[in-house]
């Protein structure tokens, strides 16, 4: 990981295939890729850490399981894994997806989590400590979906006393109106929509 000279993260949370192209798709998908990696080349110095769902195949949210949503994201899946631009247009090595910032969560068969908060990486570190040794302030929030994932995971980020900062290009979300209710929610508690 790239020493931080800003006290600035990038945290990019579920730019995955499911629910880019997926059982799960979002609009802006697309657009929302390209506008994250454009953030990050235009930051060098910005640490980038990436939140992925992985879950079991007998996941609690899917609907055969009882759950509301169909099957997303199961573990070694294509449909698990980080868009392919965040390999090959991404300048700088340290930036890409690696197993060092890459947090994992929805890997409980029992458990919905939709907090990128509560995401771990393979060595068990969270989010909150990775981002102390990173001595983050500001964290910048892309990703997907706005209503969902995005939400609890800035809400969190928020009640923890960082700084967020949701990067509104660079969202993909399930409803246009529920997208622009969460960012409207944002700014009335104080995270900031650049």
């Amino acid at each position: 990981m790239i020493p931080n000279r800003s006290n600035e993260v990038h945290v990019i949370v579920d730019m995955l295939y499911d629910f880019i192209d997926g059982t799960l798709a979002c609009r802006n998908a697309d657009e929302a890729v390209a506008e994250s990696v454009r953030f990050i080349n235009s930051n060098p110095d910005q640490p980038v850490l990436y939140i992925c769902d992985s879950h079991p195949q007998n996941h609690c949210s899917f609907s055969q399981n009882g759950g509301i949503w169909p099957p997303h994201c199961v573990a070694g899946t294509r449909g698990s894994m980080i868009h392919k631009s965040y390999y090959t247009e991404i300048i700088k090595e340290e930036m890409r997806p690696t197993l060092s910032n890459i947090l994992t969560k929805g890997e409980s068969p029992e458990s919905e989590q939709y907090s990128g908060y509560e995401a771990v990486t393979k060595s068990g570190i969270s989010l909150s400590d990775y981002l102390a040794s990173l001595g983050a302030e500001t964290v910048f929030v892309s990703g997907i979906a706005t209503e969902f994932c995005i939400n609890e995971t800035a809400k969190d980020l928020h009640k923890a006393g960082f700084k967020v900062k949701v990067i509104e290009r660079a969202l993909a979300y399930v409803n246009f109106e529920g997208h622009i209710q969460t960012l409207e929610n944002f700014r009335t508690m104080g995270i900031n929509v650049v």
